[in-house]
């Protein structure tokens, strides 16, 4: 019932209630998720009831506190019901070897938010769902790709590199956030381009010329290149509690992703793909052959009691097309410290898709910045 209004209006609400709520051992979250589901008012209060039967040992938190600490993070990012991140956001000072400019800033920012929950919650009641186990969200995401040429470019441009539209639907599985080893299922539908207007040999050589008019190089001009798709996809992330590093405490997590890139999408149509004027005499070359296929490894460290240094993450990322599995890879490694307090990513990638423009163009990637992991 809560989770059904918006924050401006639960804050007041909540208060309001915790003044009448018995302190209790059991998830706060789950009392308030499943007892106001029910119509009969004697089942309703039965259910509070129960929830409020065992109180709370030393060290414990009461309901009061508990209930408070899960709207502070489903309002300000870390519960499930709240905007949060969903790819990696992270600023870097980068280089790809095939990038004439060479070092260039570069910003991921990506978020994510539930939307339509009161349906999403009638619709898991009237299939009966078991929510103890199995708790859906329909979530809409955002995430973008923008680099600033400061120095080495003519007015230090920024050239918009990926915007990714997705609306998908998470089903956890094993009671999902704050439960042990939780995994959890996504099912979407997205779009993926770069922003960018060239779409003909003619308008290519207008923003050619122009570049060379102004003194710059008529390479520049592929940035401007028109990139799109529409896809659908399927992932699936679980969560180990056991880490693979007995001496360094953490938690292992392992992602598998599978986009397939659509040839008729609701909102690009037709993709916008290689075309033959950007190499005459070359063949065709689709995105599913480089891309579409991932599997991540992350090894996500304990950083309780952390002092001047320590490490924070570690990641393996491998990627192939699934139009021939593993005949084009990409392979990065990233790793994430925390000095005093600055979480410094270092990362590499050997392998495609250093740029939506150039996806299909191998070359060795190199960034060094901050990653913002919470």
């Amino acid at each position: 019932m809560l989770n059904r209004m918006s924050g401006a209006f639960q804050m007041p609400l909540l208060l309001s209630l915790l003044l009448f709520i018995p302190s209790v051992a059991a998830t706060p979250a789950e009392a308030y998720r499943v007892c106001p589901q029910l119509a009969n008012d004697n089942e309703r209060l039965a259910c509070f009831d129960r929830y409020s039967e065992s109180v709370p040992g030393s060290g414990q938190q009461s309901l009061e506190e508990s209930l408070l600490i899960d709207m502070e993070q489903g309002l300000f990012g870390s519960g499930i019901d709240g905007l949060t991140n969903h790819e990696p956001n992270k600023l870097l000072a980068r280089m790809d070897k095939n990038d004439i400019s060479r070092l260039y800033m570069d910003a991921n920012l990506s978020v994510k938010h539930p939307v339509l929950n009161p349906v999403v919650d009638v619709v898991s009641s009237l299939l009966d769902i078991d929510r103890s186990r199995n708790l859906p969200r329909l979530y809409l995401a955002f995430s973008t790709r923008f680099s600033q040429y400061l120095g080495s470019r003519n007015s230090s441009p920024v050239v918009a590199r990926r915007y990714n539209p997705e609306l998908f639907l998470r089903v956890w599985r094993d009671g999902g956030v704050g439960r042990t080893d939780p995994s959890y299922w996504d099912f979407g539908y997205g779009h993926e381009s770069n922003g960018q207007q060239i779409n003909s040999q003619a308008l290519y050589q207008e923003v050619e010329d122009f570049y060379v008019g102004n003194g710059e190089s008529r390479q520049f001009a592929r940035d401007n290149i028109s990139r799109g798709w529409d896809y659908v996809s399927v992932d699936w992330n679980k969560q180990w509690n056991a880490g693979f590093l007995p001496n360094l405490p953490g938690q292992t997590e392992t992602l598998v992703e599978y986009r397939h890139y659509l040839e008729d999408g609701l909102f690009q149509g037709a993709p916008e793909e290689f075309n033959a004027w950007e190499a005459p005499g070359e063949s065709a070359k689709t995105r599913d052959y480089f891309d579409g296929l991932r599997l991540s490894l992350s090894y996500v460290l304990n950083s309780e009691g952390c002092g001047f240094f320590c490490f924070e993450k570690v990641q393996v990322v491998h990627r192939t097309g699934y139009a021939s599995p593993f005949t084009h890879n990409t392979t990065s490694l990233e790793l994430t410290t925390n000095i005093a307090g600055l979480p410094i990513h270092l990362w590499g990638r050997a392998g495609y898709n250093s740029d939506l423009v150039d996806y299909y163009d191998y070359t060795n990637s190199w960034g060094l910045g901050i990653e913002f992991l919470r």
